[in-house]
């Protein structure tokens, strides 16, 4: 059985465990079939005269947009429109994904990678540390964190349980940021990913806040929906208050726990995004 485009179609290969959340959680069809349909009923919606090409048309990219919105249709064509529409408005930003190689110095900076091991919920963790950047170019730093949040989309187990990030703003200049482009497209532009990617955003978790907060609550607030600031944590100074949400044994001891240390994170990252060096990306 073959999907748009000659491709095979997707089997689902979920632990049962998984599949359970899922169906629980998402809606998502137990039955194969059922999820294919979903699927195809979805891809067929898309309309390529008005929004331009899909980017792709496998089983794969197509299910992401459905369990980012719990199998609703209507909503998940909404977000799969949006998505396209922002490659094409943020152009300086995916253009550079094309070529991850770029993202080579970013990496190297530990500003964000993510960590090996999960949250409570089971979702992704990502680390980002801002303030170790000596310089700050938007646009690579923008373009470096969608990707990165594309290679967490890759394993479907965090289509499912979601993404979590932990920000540290420690040393982090909000102003540097600003002499690049103006806070209000930068608001505008975060809204739009929250509205674009195919992703369970779980929370957002702040260390080292201080008056940053309050700039980044005057400036994104206006364009975030009140179930995402219901998500953002502020734990200040008090990184063992991280354990409500991650297990110290996955928390490295810069994050207050006992897990792998930070280049030991960081080394297992480097390795699966260095892959990519040599290729452009499949998104």
């Amino acid at each position: 059985m073959t999907g748009s485009g000659g491709n095979e179609r997707y089997v689902c290969n979920l632990s049962p465990e998984l599949l359970k959340r899922a169906v629980e959680e998402l809606n998502e069809p137990e039955n194969n079939e059922d999820r294919l349909k979903a699927i195809d009923q979805l891809r067929d919606s898309y309309d390529e005269a008005k929004n331009g090409p899909l980017a792709r048309k496998d089983d794969a990219f197509i299910l992401r947009f459905l369990r980012a919105k719990k199998f609703d249709q209507a909503k998940a064509l909404k977000v799969l429109v949006n998505w396209h529409k922002v490659q094409v408005e943020y152009e300086q930003i995916f253009s550079r994904m094309k070529s991850p190689a770029l993202f080579q110095p970013l990496v190297e900076s530990q500003c964000l990678y993510i960590l090996p091991g999960d949250a409570k919920d089971g979702a992704c963790a990502m680390h980002y540390r801002p303030g170790l950047l000596k310089t700050v170019d938007i646009w690579d730093l923008m373009a470096y964190s969608v990707y990165s949040l594309e290679k967490c989309l890759e394993i479907e187990k965090y289509q499912i349980t979601g993404i979590r990030s932990i920000e540290d703003m420690e040393n982090f200049s909000f102003t540097s940021m600003f002499r690049e482009i103006s806070p209000t497209a930068l608001a505008k532009m975060n809204a739009i990913w929250l509205d674009s990617m195919p992703m369970r955003f779980r929370g957002s978790h702040l260390l080292n806040e201080g008056k940053f907060y309050d700039i980044m609550m005057k400036v994104f607030k206006p364009f975030l929906k009140q179930k995402i600031l219901d998500r953002i944590h502020l734990h200040g100074k008090d990184y063992k208050s991280l354990q409500e949400f991650f297990t110290e044994e996955n928390l490295p001891s810069t994050l207050g726990g006992s897990g792998p240390s930070t280049e030991e994170c960081m080394k297992l990252w480097t390795d699966k995004v260095s892959a990519d060096w040599p290729q452009d990306t499949a998104l």
